[in-house]
């Protein structure tokens, strides 16, 4: 959903053709400088040579096996010692999407606690169980709103009375950091008191892993969850998601998480690659430098133009605040100067090249320069879409 043409203001491509490095190019030979990445799924982006190798090796082997292939036992090692929650005797379960991944986490943490009511913050699917929660959900029983409660990101007196407000509890599951880090003390305060009131914690890292560290929020911030899911990222775009804990709670993953491609080969070649070059690269670091510089490119600008905008983020998402149409205008005065955001939140590249910084920032301070002139929105304003929605919390 968050690609389709109506989440962008009039002037962004409809479709795009290929792309290399952090640059993308259109059917009709545009370029841009790519800060949407998939989704976030790009953190190494388009053809790396490292990853495309791995997968071309792997292809000439096979790409499905009848019994489970040596590489995935390997890639589970890898994320296990990569990601705290794993713990020294972690274990991982592969599937292809988010949404299965938190499907998965969720069922498993009812089966440990005996519990079926979950508390929440955050978008994590499309499947019903998360629908149920949404004001409107067609296709999903009203009887499953009874086991979702959502509670406001940030404040443990919302999560508190999320927690108290029924039966009790199987789970917090929340997005760990998304526009913005943490309030001190809030992920340290879920711990304790999803854990007092007898509920496992799972950290949603799809965005969060290999982005903000290559362990995620939770190695960035110090705080260990008793599950997480990961994804995007892990595979630089290849379809590939996992639950990933201690032992203790995912042994009940082999009964209750299954999929034929769950193994699949190249997907889990590809993240193998991805994982040897966090091992070798600042990547996370990188792209935490680039987003800053963006930010402060287009804050320097607006205050000198006296705009009344202002960019922020967490270094590698870049969020552009102000009035909604002020807003959608700067993003579309950007793209048509080859400048790819997203306004719901844009991703930072990890292979981001001296000159595309340069053109990204100078992109952006001219489209700030446009609004200082006058430039207003062309075109039918776009949807804001489920995804941004969910996370207000409405």
């Amino acid at each position: 959903m968050s690609k389709r043409a109506e989440r962008f203001p009039a002037g962004y491509p409809l479709f795009l053709t290929h792309g290399s490095g952090a640059r993308v190019w259109c059917a009709d030979g545009h370029e841009y400088v790519d800060w949407i990445c998939g989704l976030g799924a790009l953190t190494l982006g388009y053809c790396h040579s490292d990853i495309d190798a791995a997968v071309l090796r792997q292809l000439s082997k096979g790409v499905s096996y009848s019994l489970p292939e040596a590489i995935e036992a390997e890639v589970a090692e890898q994320l296990v010692a990569t990601i705290p929650c794993a713990g020294p005797d972690g274990m991982v379960r592969f599937v292809k999407t988010g949404s299965e991944a938190t499907e998965g986490a969720i069922r498993i943490a009812r089966i440990v606690t005996g519990r079926e009511r979950i508390a929440l913050s955050g978008y994590f699917s499309w499947h019903s169980w998360y629908a149920a929660s949404r004001p409107e959900h067609p296709g999903v029983p009203e009887v499953m709103g009874d086991l979702v409660t959502p509670f406001v990101h940030g404040n443990l007196g919302s999560l508190r009375a999320a927690l108290e407000g029924g039966a009790p509890p199987a789970a917090v599951i929340l997005e760990p950091a998304m526009n913005a880090h943490p309030t001190p003390g809030f992920l340290e305060g879920v711990m304790k008191l999803a854990h007092a009131a007898g509920a496992l914690v799972i950290f949603d890292e799809m965005v969060t892993g290999f982005r903000w560290a290559a362990g995620g929020a939770q190695a960035l911030y110090g705080v260990t969850p008793d599950l997480a899911v990961f994804g995007k990222g892990m595979a630089n775009g290849y379809p590939l998601a996992c639950i990933i804990g201690p032992r203790a709670i995912m042994d009940p993953a082999a009964l209750v998480v299954s999929g034929t491609f769950g193994g699949e080969a190249l997907s889990l070649a590809a993240a193998q690659a991805v994982l040897r070059v966090y091992q070798r690269e600042l990547v996370t670091e990188r792209m935490a430098h680039a987003g800053q510089r963006l930010v402060d490119a287009i804050n320097a600008t607006v205050r000198s133009l006296e705009v009344p905008l202002v960019a922020d983020g967490p270094g590698p998402r870049v969020v552009v605040k102000g009035e909604r149409r002020l807003v959608l205008t700067f993003y579309q005065q950007a793209a048509t100067r080859g400048l790819l955001l997203h306004p719901a939140g844009s991703n930072v590249s990890g292979v981001l090249t001296e000159a595309d910084q340069d053109r990204s920032e100078r992109a952006a301070q001219e489209a700030v320069a446009a609004l200082a002139k006058g430039a207003e929105l062309e075109g039918p304003e776009p949807s804001e879409g489920f995804a941004s929605v969910a996370r207000r919390g409405d």
